[in-house]
């Protein structure tokens, strides 16, 4: 790799199932600061844990955070905010949507949570450095499973400001139709919302606010 590519860490499923103290996991254990409970949907049902990944250290603003992605087992939607600045509480009352059905978070000092997913079986992913080319366009972005680098914006690129002022910056991205469903539990209860994916399988971005003015100061931007 030269040393002035643009890179970025991508995100791969490994083929070995993860164990309590993994970082970076599909389900699993969620590795939350001291006073952060389990995220739990207006609704009443506690959230499903998606995705977490420590962040690497190169990544600017978040270079060692973990990053926890989990949204209701029960309520699926999709984020379109039509406002750029963002509200106060935004990450409890999003601008576009009735309830905040899913919550990202951004902690440093975390432990892993006694207890794992119950919704998707723990999986180990594996973050690793690369070119942030796209392969078929190479003045483009990757559109793979990524965090730090650019976002692919399959549409017109989107800004927004936090609720404390701060513009918020890319960190993560999502494929569209990500299949998180594959790793389901064979459980009794019908979860659609799982089967629909994250905010409906959309590609998702994680924009967050690199002034670390809440844990829960990130937001979901979808596209398709």
């Amino acid at each position: 790799m030269g040393s002035t590519a643009p890179v970025t860490n991508v995100i791969d499923v490994s083929g070995q199932a993860a164990v309590a103290g993994d970082r970076d996991t599909i389900g699993g254990w969620p590795v939350l600061d001291a006073d952060q409970p389990w995220p739990v949907c207006d609704c009443g049902e506690r959230m499903a844990l998606y995705f977490q990944v420590e962040i690497p250290a190169g990544v600017p603003h978040f270079g060692g955070d973990q990053l926890l992605v989990f949204q209701c087992p029960v309520e699926s939607d999709a984020c379109y905010p039509s406002e750029t600045q963002l509200p106060p509480e935004f990450w409890d009352h999003p601008a576009e949507n009735d309830h905040a059905f899913w919550r990202i978070l951004l902690q440093r000092n975390g432990v892993a949570a006694a207890t794992a997913d119950p919704y998707l079986r723990p999986h180990r992913l594996t973050v690793h450095e690369f070119e942030d080319v796209d392969h078929r366009n190479d003045s483009l972005p990757l559109q793979d499973f990524k965090v730090g680098g650019a976002a692919f914006w399959v549409q017109a690129a989107e800004h927004f400001r936090c609720a404390c002022g701060t513009d918020l910056v890319f960190l993560c991205q999502i494929p569209e139709s990500f299949e998180f469903s594959a790793y389901l539990h064979d459980l009794s209860v019908d979860y659609p919302a799982l089967d629909d994916g994250l905010l409906l399988g959309n590609i998702v971005y994680v924009l967050a606010c690199p002034a670390h003015c809440h844990p829960a100061a990130a937001y979901p931007v979808c596209q398709n």
